[in-house]
């Protein structure tokens, strides 16, 4: 009687082996892809606390007191098809810091603040400033972003800010 069977519980037995296999492959690779996304999501969410919180610490330094390196009165003016101001690291390199603490870790926010003049408020369409000098505003646009770190989610932020 055994002689008959040669090997037939053998081969099925290897069938299901591997197919279990296969299995627990495949959900080691969809844990390991869902635990990355989950980290993304950690990083992107830090990213903005950081520049939340920065752009609040630096708009409780305004107006700015004189000589500050992170207050600049002049940056390039956009042109059309050319990669924005922010995205060159050596306009950042006197960058208001704020450092924060989030969660027991350690991270810095930077902040730049530029002067863009005496603005009409647009809350009151009645305003004139020619009649009213009180409409007009000093306004400021601030760029802050959480310090880059290589791999990691980082975001930027303009504000226009007015006192």
């Amino acid at each position: 009687m055994r002689q008959k069977q040669r090997g037939v519980t053998l081969v099925l037995s290897l069938l299901v082996l591997v197919t279990i296999t296969l299995l627990a492959v495949s959900a080691m690779r969809t844990t390991t892809v869902q635990e990355k996304m989950a980290a993304n999501l950690l990083d992107r969410e830090i990213s903005r606390q950081v520049t939340e919180a920065t752009l609040q610490q630096a708009a409780t330094l305004l107006p700015p007191a004189a000589g500050v390196s992170w207050y600049l009165n002049n940056l390039p003016a956009p042109v059309q098809n050319t990669a924005d101001v922010w995205h060159n690291n050596a306009i950042w390199q006197d960058a208001g810091i704020v450092n924060l603490s989030l969660n027991g870790a350690n991270y810095q926010g930077q902040f730049l603040v530029e002067n863009l003049g005496m603005w009409t408020s647009r809350q009151d369409p009645t305003c004139k400033p020619r009649e009213n000098p009180l409409c007009e505003r000093q306004t400021y646009r601030i760029t802050v972003r959480n310090k880059p770190v290589q791999g990691r989610a980082a975001t930027v932020v303009q504000v226009v800010w007015r006192i």
